[in-house]
């Protein structure tokens, strides 16, 4: 029995660092599926608004910050949205948040994990409609949250809407955000 678990550990061992070396056609594979992602690389800046149940909309000045990581297998993206506090004049953070975005070869999709800076976070699906144009979503309980990105690499433009359903209902757009290149 003993030598039958010294086996069992030498062959999991093994697998394991078969496992932990680098596979060259995985990072191939892996850097061209996000190539695709190239122009969304760089500093965006524009507006955003964002509707929180009935009444107006809250406007905000928004930033992504968009990096390729990890040799261009991941993106890492951040966003703020700031507004001006009426009694200091200062920026006022009302929104903030990051987000790794990768191809799992295994699935064969795209993966999109987001964070929140109030410590939320989100497994997120991704999908590339055609070109240029994307969208991703997640399900928090019985609502349902999808963002669609329209982006123009020759204007540098960068369009977001991000709409919700509750139950299955219809969809009831609360965030829109408009964006250009500046980096």
């Amino acid at each position: 029995m003993k030598n039958v678990i010294i086996i069992c550990l030498m062959l999991a061992g093994y697998a394991t660092s078969l496992l932990a070396q680098p596979n060259e056609n995985a990072t191939v594979v892996h850097r061209e599926k996000m190539k695709v992602f190239d122009a969304w690389v760089g500093k965006w800046e524009g507006t955003s608004t964002l509707q929180m149940g009935p009444g107006t909309p809250h406007p905000a000045s928004a930033e992504e910050t968009i990096q390729s990581k990890l040799d261009g297998t991941v993106l890492l993206i951040e966003g703020i949205g700031k507004v001006k506090d009426d009694a200091s004049d200062d920026d006022k953070i009302v929104h903030h948040a990051m987000a790794v975005l990768s191809y799992d070869r295994y699935s064969q999709e795209y993966k999109l994990k987001s964070y929140l800076n109030n410590g939320n976070s989100t497994d997120a699906w991704f999908k590339i409609l055609d070109d240029h144009r994307y969208q991703w979503g997640f399900d928090a309980g019985n609502i349902k949250m999808r963002y669609s990105i329209t982006l123009d690499p020759t204007a540098g433009t960068w369009a977001e809407i991000g709409e919700f359903s509750r139950d299955g209902g219809p969809w009831t757009k609360v965030f829109e955000m408009n964006l250009r290149k500046t980096m």
